[in-house]
């Protein structure tokens, strides 16, 4: 370890209060376990220039915590309750990865998991589970794991028995024991049980939507330069050719864009994305602003 990372874990312990860490939520996944433990797998982005993020953990109690960077070293962390402070010098990714059994509630034979994200979740149940109740949409169903979307999250679930295998943890009651089928029926028996629930939410979300006043992106038409006059203008700054490229598909996108888009369809690397945003937004032709739960990019004539 360096001097200059030591001295920057020393002068943030003096003033943590001070400090405010910046980082980006990346995936969120979950492996639920029979006995209710919850396997939390979190991958997050720090800011440029961030040396240290404090991490609030989805539990009190937390067990088999790792943390490691984009490499798969161990970074420094310090746990204090249930905020992790992690670290680091020159990190682009870190996933930080523990068990804890405070995501689950259990009443009788129906099994429960709650929680907050803001960024969509992956949740795998395990085998021999059957959802029986969902509070949303959810937006990918592949066997036993759940997409769900960001926001507050509660699924219920019975687990049942499988005399061909040993349980660990306490078994469910009142479950008839039998052998989950295998293949297509075991899909089947989930879209049996999940398939009403999704009848009655996206019916309820299709009149939710059917009142929203839909947003469309701005006619390139009423922008103040045609794109021939836009693009003469650009070609004229001291800009990169992907800075230019994202300027001109704002342009034919209306004026603006969510960010991720942008960096997903010109396939421009995220930390890459990040730095030329800021540079654009610092020569003034583009402004940032936040809008829902993403960061959007607006063309500045």
């Amino acid at each position: 370890m360096n001097k200059k990372l030591i001295i920057s874990m020393l002068l943030l312990f003096v003033f943590s209060p001070l400090a405010l860490a910046q980082y980006t939520v990346e995936t969120l996944e979950l492996t639920i376990y029979e006995d209710g433990y919850v396997k939390v797998t979190q991958v997050i982005v720090p800011d440029e220039y961030t040396v240290v993020v404090d991490v609030p953990l989805m539990g009190g109690n937390v067990k088999g915590l790792m943390v490691r960077d984009e490499n798969n070293e161990p970074l420094l962390y310090k746990l204090n309750n249930s905020i992790l402070s992690i670290y680091f010098e020159n990190v682009t990714a870190i996933t930080v990865t523990y068990y804890t059994p405070d995501l689950t509630s259990k009443e009788g034979p129906l099994w429960s998991v709650n929680l907050t994200s803001e960024v969509p979740v992956t949740i795998d149940f395990p085998e021999n589970a059957v959802i029986v109740g969902l509070n949303s949409v959810p937006l990918k169903i592949d066997k036993n794991k759940l997409v769900m979307p960001p926001g507050n999250i509660s699924v219920s679930y019975v687990i049942e028995r499988n005399p061909s295998s040993t349980t660990s943890g306490s078994e469910v009651e009142g479950i008839s024991p039998t052998s989950p089928p295998q293949g297509v029926q075991q899909e089947t028996k989930w879209l049996l049980y999940v398939l009403p629930i999704l009848a009655i939410l996206i019916a309820g979300g299709y009149l939710f939507i059917k009142k929203q006043p839909s947003e469309s992106p701005t006619s390139s038409s009423s922008l103040p330069l045609s794109r021939e006059e836009f693009q003469k203008k650009i070609e004229n700054m001291d800009l990169s050719r992907d800075e230019m490229r994202v300027l001109l598909y704002l342009y034919d996108r209306g004026g603006k864009a969510p960010q991720a888009e942008v960096k997903d369809v010109l396939r421009i690397p995220k930390t890459t994305a990040w730095r030329m945003f800021k540079r654009l937004e610092e020569k003034g032709l583009v402004k940032i602003y936040k809008k829902k739960r993403e960061n959007w990019v607006e063309l500045l004539f």
